[in-house]
């Protein structure tokens, strides 16, 4: 069945193909920006996101992947024998490869990679299936460096069954935007003043601003790096952009330099706002607002207006913010992030529950009634222990009858916690390991404590069961006399 791209339904052996081809489904969301989020709504400026993030595989470089993998098809690089892809990469564009080349028949992939790659991004690698092998040296090295993982790429690229796409020198890279991204823009908003990118390889802005280019060459092009000696993920300092083989220099027409807290702060108000981008999409609009600032304050602003005397923009953004989460925490810090109340909890009762343990004490009666009664733990204080207790019950005070609900006073909760850990630990002398066997259950006042223990408990692989509401439940019952009186 062909893709219906109205309804966004892809059928067959063919649906995942179909659902990964541009040209068979849904355009890219183009989304504008509320006042808000726009300083220069006043000014006539409208502000779009491209938002790439919404590809299948939630990045831009999967179109370049997609392309990469087709062309090579289509000129023979890859053949029905070609097993393994191979690319120097530390994000999106391997793992894209990795997806695509499972749709497309190649069941392996390996990401060569930095050794300066966060332990989160490894296993983020890893859980896409991708073979891994680390390089020492520059994060981000030129491609003829001799040193360099992208050279290891290509030599490796060579071997049989193998193929090395080369992202860093492969124009069916920029061509892929050229082919798909470039003219949904234009398709899209066709009255377009102004676009913005931020450059890594340079594929996006260049094959985006090649073909804006083509159609209209009004459009101002703003490519946008990190600042000098800055990092953002995927974009490059403006230095490390002249090695880069591909024309991105006729794409362009000024560079803007973002550093990365600009770039994470306006990432986290995008996404606080509903659309879920990563830094480098923040970096792109930072840039794009330091064109206009600058073109605002030279008077030039008229210079971008089209024929309805709007200046509409586009800034594209690739990717999603959810593997870069804790980058933000470390580089805007506290401030920008609500405080956890009851942090103290954290590591505190990591244990299970469940509401199949907890038993009331008319059933906790009958088995104490069986031929085969279960042990008890009683948590109560000792001098109430030695006024009236279950026969056979084994007393571990927790010095509770006063303390607050443990479950709604953090407190009480990390003190109790603490305590019923060590005790009913295994190396404890009184509560240890084998102390406490068979079916147990943890008796307390009200039934929090021993909700609390019996959760420690299941915990070692003790099958115990809290008795519901404690003793004061059991006493309202009017089974606490009798059940004290039953003989083991």
């Amino acid at each position: 069945m062909s893709p219906d791209p109205y309804l966004n339904v892809f059928s067959g052996e063919q649906a995942l193909n179909d659902f990964y081809d541009p040209d068979q489904g849904p355009l890219v969301p183009l989304v504008e920006l509320p006042e808000r989020l726009n300083p220069y709504k006043k000014d006539g400026i409208q502000i779009f996101a491209k938002l790439m993030s919404h590809l299948p595989a939630t990045n831009v470089k999967s179109l370049p992947a997609l392309n990469m993998i087709l062309r090579g098809q289509e000129k023979g690089k890859i053949q029905d024998d070609t097993h393994t892809l191979v690319e120097y990469s530390s994000g999106s564009t391997v793992i894209s490869m990795g997806i695509l080349g499972n749709i497309y028949g190649i069941p392996n992939t390996k990401a060569y990679l930095s050794n300066k790659t966060t332990p989160a991004k490894l296993d983020l690698l890893r859980f896409f299936g991708l073979d891994l092998t680390l390089f020492a040296g520059h994060v981000q090295p030129e491609p003829q460096d001799p040193n360099g993982g992208i050279r290891t790429a290509n030599f490796d690229g060579e071997q049989p069954g193998h193929y090395n796409p080369d992202q860093y020198s492969n124009t069916e890279n920029y061509e892929s935007h050229m082919r798909w991204t470039g003219p949904q823009i234009m398709m899209q908003l066709p009255n377009l003043s102004v676009f913005a990118a931020s450059m890594g390889t340079s594929g996006t802005m260049t094959g985006t601003g090649l073909y804006i280019k083509s159609v209209k060459p009004s459009v101002a092009r703003v490519g946008v790096c990190t600042a000098a000696g800055e990092r953002v993920p995927g974009p490059r300092m403006k230095s490390l952009l002249s090695p880069v083989e591909f024309p991105w220099r006729d794409a362009v027409d000024c560079i803007e330099e973002i550093g990365p807290f600009e770039s994470y702060e306006k990432s986290l108000a995008l996404s606080r706002n509903g659309l879920l981008v990563g830094p480098s999409s923040g970096l792109a609009l930072v840039g794009l607002f330091k064109f206009l600032d600058r073109k605002k304050a030279a008077g030039e602003l008229d210079s971008l207006r089209n024929e309805e005397g709007n200046i509409p923009c586009v800034f594209i953004c690739c990717d999603q913010p959810f593997q870069y989460i804790s980058e933000y925490f470390d580089r805007l810090g506290p401030s920008y992030f609500l405080p956890i109340r009851n942090s103290e909890l954290i590591g505190i009762d990591p244990y299970n529950y469940n509401v199949d343990w907890e038993i009331t004490p008319a059933t906790a009666h009958a088995m104490l009634a069986s031929a085969t009664p279960p042990a008890v733990l009683d948590l109560r204080d000792a001098e109430d222990f030695a006024a009236a207790h279950l026969v056979g019950a084994r007393n571990l005070p927790t010095s509770a009858r006063a303390a607050p609900n443990p479950y709604k006073h953090t407190a009480t909760m990390v003190e109790q916690f603490a305590l019923l850990d060590a005790r009913l630990g295994a190396a404890d002398a009184e509560f240890g390991a084998g102390a406490l066997e068979g079916v147990v259950l943890t008796l307390s006042y009200k039934g929090h404590v021993g909700r609390l223990a019996m959760s420690v408990l299941r915990s070692r692989g003790v099958t115990a069961h809290c008795v519901m509401g404690g003793v004061e439940a059991w006493e309202e019952d009017g089974l606490w006399a009798q059940s004290c009186a039953l003989a083991n």
